[in-house]
């Protein structure tokens, strides 16, 4: 018995059997991604961070400008990937929740790169 596929990726050759440039693009992006999973770069204290949402989501989270790194739970707001506007109230997330240091790559797995909301009853607290 095989195990499905976590992501499938479709692409398209020319005549020739190379890959489409928006192809390319795509295998480049969703590659960083997966390299950026594996070696997250931890959290100092400065920036963003990469939260822990569901089994496989990421989010990007703005710690308050008072909030010290080792505190836990960590004081944020989930904020858009590419605009940086607040998606949520202040939240407290659990240091374990943590992924890491939010790096753009990680945009992928966001719920607003997907089109989806993000669950109305999010809890970050364990």
């Amino acid at each position: 018995m095989t195990t499905p596929a976590l992501y499938e990726i479709e692409t398209s050759e020319g005549d020739d059997g190379t890959m489409h440039p928006g192809d390319q693009q795509t295998i480049a992006e969703f590659t960083a991604m997966l390299s950026a999973l594996k070696k997250a770069a931890p959290w100092t204290g400065q920036g963003d961070i990469a939260v822990r949402i569901g089994e496989y989501g990421l989010e990007r989270g703005r710690p308050l400008p008072e909030q010290q790194p080792d505190a836990d739970p960590v004081a944020l707001a989930l904020i858009h990937p590419d605009t940086g506007t607040a998606l949520t109230a202040t939240l407290h997330c659990a240091q374990s929740r943590i992924h890491g240091a939010w790096t753009t790559p990680y945009r992928l797995l966001t719920h607003a790169l997907a089109g989806r909301d993000l669950p109305a009853d999010i809890d970050l607290s364990t």
